[in-house]
């Protein structure tokens, strides 16, 4: 906790907004298209808003907020205007969104435009970013604490309350959050994770699950129980992996030319940490960094397990050919 700890006077923590409605399928490019192409400086709060997206007064307040923190949608405080994310586009501070550095990759332009590589989410690739943004984001309390401060694999519900309402409580700079505050965001996390049985009776709509859904990072052996999915990742792709390891490489380490494999897998917003991936996966990983065309060395001595920049080659050299490598073997177009 030691890394959240040095941050915690600058974070202002989001539990709420969503109105407990997981993402779904179909947001992102909808936001994106309206914004694009309407010209309104606040497409959420137009009269027709709720007809031309289709929902309700409190599912359109999540599309809003989902928006914002998956990193697709930043909001201008001087204006209170909405537009799409590009490489060139810096996040309001309002909004306290952490993307990753690379931004080039990461984008709502990149994804969602006529010629975007996953308009509507069907690769995996997308999802683990997705992921990779929401987790590494220190103002989203709920998600940043279960991946990257929790050492537990299974927990109660009553448990995950509990526990993330007594991290909460150890800062003393954070404004007051209600039990039923907490509550909701938490049941919104198991939803966006791990979705939900339909109940007899039950509208369809509200057991829609949501894309992150697929990365199967979380289960349920019981209604009120939940499981960290920790190992291999099969949709996890070497590309995306590697894009990320550098993301975090960059952010916590950027003045060294290795990386520890241990800091790597443990550490706060580590890939190990977001990706829930064991040793024996991360070795895996690096065993195919090794045999890859990145300039990354895999280096075992002398009880030292790490990865290593090759000569010559700079974190913002490989950073750029891993942006060339999703683009070209995760997307086919």
């Amino acid at each position: 906790m030691r890394y959240f700890e040095s941050i915690s006077l600058d974070v202002r923590p989001v539990m709420s907004g969503h109105d407990t409605f997981a993402i779904r399928y179909g947001w992102s490019k909808k936001v994106y298209d309206r914004i694009q192409k309407s010209g309104l400086p606040n497409v959420f709060s137009e009269e027709d808003a709720i007809a031309y997206f289709g929902v309700g007064k409190n599912m359109l307040n999540a599309m809003r907020h989902w928006s914002i923190y998956l990193g697709f949608v930043s909001r201008d405080s001087k204006s209170h205007s909405y537009h799409n994310t590009t490489d060139r586009i810096e996040l309001d501070k309002v909004s306290k969104v952490r993307l990753p550095s690379t931004s080039e990759l990461y984008n709502a332009k990149q994804f969602f435009s006529k010629e975007g590589l996953d308009p509507y989410l069907e690769s995996p690739s997308t999802l683990w970013l997705m992921h990779w943004t929401l987790a590494t984001n220190p103002s989203l309390l709920t998600y940043y604490w279960f991946f990257n401060i929790n050492t537990k694999s299974d927990l109660s519900r009553d448990d995950f309350i509990r526990q993330l309402k007594e991290f909460i409580d150890q800062f003393e700079n954070f404004s007051t959050v209600s039990d039923s505050t907490i509550k909701k965001d938490v049941d919104c996390f198991i939803l966006n994770y791990s979705g939900k049985k339909r109940k007899k009776n039950e509208d369809v709509e509200a057991t829609i699950e949501s894309p992150l859904t697929e990365l199967q990072l979380l289960t349920r052996p019981a209604q009120n129980q939940i499981r960290a999915s920790r190992g291999k990742k099969g949709s996890l792709s070497l590309h995306v992996f590697t894009y990320c390891l550098l993301d975090f490489w960059q952010n916590h380490n950027p003045n060294s030319g290795t990386l520890a494999l241990e800091m790597a897998t443990y550490d706060e917003c580590s890939v190990g940490r977001v990706f829930m991936l064991d040793d024996e996966a991360m070795v895996e990983y690096a065993e195919k960094l090794a045999i890859s065309d990145y300039p990354i060395a895999w280096v075992q001595s002398a009880g030292i397990r790490q990865f290593q920049l090759k000569d010559g080659y700079s974190l913002a050299d490989v950073i750029k050919l891993s942006i060339d490598n999703v683009k070209t073997h995760d997307y086919q177009r």
